[in-house]
């Protein structure tokens, strides 16, 4: 009975079954968001066949997807909007009470609905706080302690992530990299636990497979580092600028107060709508694109509007403060920019004939670090989603000189941004509610 009840055994059990239980929530969540992406891209091609007033059809959807997605946030549970990786740093860190259960449910739906309908954002924040949050559920039973809790918590936000992109260690290391800092052996035990079996679960859910599918080239010779170093260099500049214009988005959606949240985020999802009349692989999560791309099934020109297409996409998708995250649209965007930068140098220096899907791969792991400035969680997600074991030297020296690149530029790390907006919002709104305001100021 005494090791049936020591701390670890404890802790192991917890963490075996959040894994169990993120992986089965997770596989489900990443096998509705493939019907229904599939779903809108049938009506959009069907809609084509009334060329005059077909475009009003995924306009429609994305007007109605996004105000429902955010209506579902404010209704029944404000914590879940947007990625909610920060809301589980901060109550890691016991700035913030732990949030409500309603979160599952919000987050499930929401995230399924909102990038559904075309939103550029990622699984993997549903996922994350799905998992953190359910964890909570079950380590009130099986801990001691409010520290052993928020061990369990990150264990499971981790194994959300790693859920996401079919990344176990990535996942991990995600944990310990970004959302607690630390190394415990309690963490450790509980992270590994929890990530392993909620990927193995997904995996029997939805298959063994790696999450892209990438050709394999000559290995990279030592000579060939160099031109990495740039674009990591350039994407670290990149992802300044990207983190600038997200939190630009959202200060600006702010300030415009006086109109519904939800209208809001109906506006931006009829945007975004309009742009899938046009172009509808340039929407919603960016799976397939970032797949097109590793592909190498993109020309230049193709590249170029991807990028910049999607570099706005992205922040003005997540300024709808629908349920997701913006982990997806920084691979999307880093492989574009890989790619294009290969393009680019070979036909100005043929000789170096560089590999378009070897940056790719290099370019989705250094945008991340340059934005995130969580550098071997994007290196080890880079090489478990593509099998890209070969470009590890490139895809650490290009993560480091984003990284340097991003703080020399004074650019903070998004979920940094994020969490201070987020605690300066919800104190706003407690000084609202002890001044004798019947709802929060902010929404």
């Amino acid at each position: 009975m005494k090791i049936l009840n020591s701390r670890v055994i404890r802790i192991s059990i917890a963490s075996l079954l959040t894994g169990s239980l993120i992986g089965l929530v997770g596989g489900v969540f990443r096998y509705c968001l493939i019907a229904v992406d599939s779903g809108r891209n049938a009506l959009i091609t069907g809609a084509h066949a009334w060329p005059h007033l077909g475009w009003l059809a995924p306009v429609a959807l994305g007007l109605a997807g996004a105000g429902l997605a955010r209506f579902l946030v404010v209704r029944f549970a404000p914590t879940a909007e947007g990625s909610g990786v920060q809301r589980i740093e901060a109550a890691v860190a016991g700035e913030v009470e732990l949030v409500p259960y309603a979160v599952v449910p919000v987050k499930f739906f929401g995230g399924v609905i909102a990038i559904g309908s075309g939103l550029a954002l990622g699984r993997e924040g549903p996922t994350v706080q799905m998992g953190a949050t359910l964890s909570r559920f079950i380590s009130r039973f099986l801990t001691e302690d409010d520290q052993d809790g928020k061990v369990i918590e990150a264990a499971g936000a981790g194994a959300g992530l790693a859920v996401a992109f079919n990344a176990p260690v990535g996942g991990s290391i995600f944990v310990f990299e970004e959302l607690t800092s630390s190394f415990t052996p309690w963490l450790l035990v509980a992270t590994l636990a929890a990530c392993s079996v909620a990927v193995w679960i997904m995996r029997g859910m939805l298959g063994n497979t790696l999450d892209f599918t990438v050709q394999h080239v000559n290995a990279t010779h030592d000579w060939k580092v160099a031109p990495f170093l740039a674009l990591g260099a350039l994407l670290g500049a990149v992802g300044a600028l990207y983190n600038t214009v997200t939190v630009g988005l959202l200060r600006l959606s702010d300030r415009l107060s006086g109109i519904s949240s939800v209208c809001r985020a109906a506006f931006i999802g009829a945007t975004i709508g309009l742009v899938a009349w046009f172009a509808p692989s340039l929407v919603g999560g960016g799976e397939v694109l970032s797949q097109a791309i590793l592909a190498d099934q993109y020309a230049m020109g193709g590249l170029v509007t991807v990028f910049l297409a999607r570099f706005l996409i992205g922040p003005w998708s997540f300024a709808a403060g629908a349920p997701g995250g913006i982990f997806a649209p920084l691979l999307v965007l880093g492989a574009s920019f890989g790619a294009l930068f290969a393009g680019v140098l070979n036909h100005s220096i043929p000789l170096l004939n560089l590999s378009p899907v070897a940056c790719a791969v290099v370019g989705m792991a250094a945008l991340f670090s340059a934005s995130v400035r969580a550098p071997l969680t994007g290196v080890v997600l880079a090489v478990e989603m593509t099998g890209r074991g070969d470009l590890t030297l490139a895809l650490l020296g290009a993560s480091l000189m984003a990284m340097v690149v991003a703080i020399l530029l004074k650019s903070e790390p998004i979920y940094e941004t994020l969490k201070r907006r987020m605690l300066a919002r919800e104190a706003l709104n407690k000084k609202a509610i002890a001044e004798g305001y019947s709802a929060p100021l902010v929404r």
